[in-house]
């Protein structure tokens, strides 16, 4: 599957929780698997709509085996 993007918030409403931990707790650790966020503001231009996604600068969290 190609690399997507998604601008998330930086807490979860439902849980009131940081969204990098909630991320770390909800995202597949499967082989093959890497989610990787990073704050808006460490990645200035940076466009959620491209396909495929680019890397993320000053990536905060990384999760899955492949990251």
């Amino acid at each position: 599957m190609p690399a997507g993007a998604q601008e998330l918030g930086n807490y979860n409403a439902a849980t009131c929780e940081s969204t990098f931990k909630w991320l770390e707790q909800t995202s597949p650790k499967e082989a093959g698997d890497c989610l990787e966020a990073a704050w808006a503001s460490d990645n200035p231009g940076y466009n959620v709509d491209a396909e495929p996604a680019a890397r993320l600068k000053k990536v905060q969290v990384a999760i899955g085996p492949s990251c």
